[in-house]
């Protein structure tokens, strides 16, 4: 598979009623944001449903659809690693929760990658209810005009995005003898050890 520019991980565990809508989601707003070639890794963490056999038919429909899986459930924090070491972008966007992701996010984070000097970036966004005051001024432009907008009861939980600069991250995982030792494994890294006692990252 030729390199990408950038990977969008997206961590999943039986939800096949609903990847099918979350990927296409993804693809379609991608389009929208950017030009550059993107691949979407969707990292099956042990699903016990049919989003296996879903995701097969994701991959044959979208050639940049690719799937990883897990053989049992490892929690989305190491899905969100294995889909990081299957990347071949240079720019790796991680969906930290078992949702949909917001492009917003995703769009903010693009701005912020055009500084080079960015290694890693967090967006955070969380749906919150309307207010009050809000709604009142709908209704009073006519009655049934805050009828065309959703309108959520409670919050919902924070959704978040990560993006590491892949490149960045290899040089810190460069043989012992360099500057930082990654120790890593399929589903972690587990841990970073300083080659020297006191040596600092340049």
């Amino acid at each position: 598979m030729s390199p990408t520019k950038l990977s969008i991980v997206l961590p999943v565990r039986d939800r096949q009623h609903e990847i099918v809508q979350r990927v296409e989601h993804v693809l379609e707003g991608l389009v929208d944001l950017t030009d550059e070639v993107a691949e979407i890794i969707v990292v099956d963490d042990g699903s016990r449903d049919e989003t296996r056999d879903v995701l097969e038919e994701l991959h044959a429909k979208y050639p940049q659809v690719r799937i990883a899986r897990h053989d049992r459930p490892r929690g989305m924090e190491a899905a969100g690693q294995t889909g990081l070491e299957r990347a071949t972008g240079e720019l790796v966007f991680i969906q930290e929760s078992n949702a949909e992701m917001r492009m917003e996010d995703l769009r903010r984070l693009l701005v912020m990658s055009e500084d080079e000097s960015v290694v890693a970036a967090r967006a955070e966004s969380r749906q919150e209810p309307l207010a009050p005051p809000l709604l009142r001024r709908l209704r009073q432009w006519g009655t049934d005009k805050h009828t065309a907008v959703e309108i959520r009861s409670d919050a919902s939980a924070p959704c978040s995005v990560q993006m590491i600069r892949r490149p960045h991250l290899q040089r810190l995982s460069a043989p012992k003898g360099k500057r930082y030792w990654l120790e890593g494994q399929t589903d972690r890294i587990k841990t970073i050890e300083r080659t020297k006692v006191g040596q600092r990252l340049r």
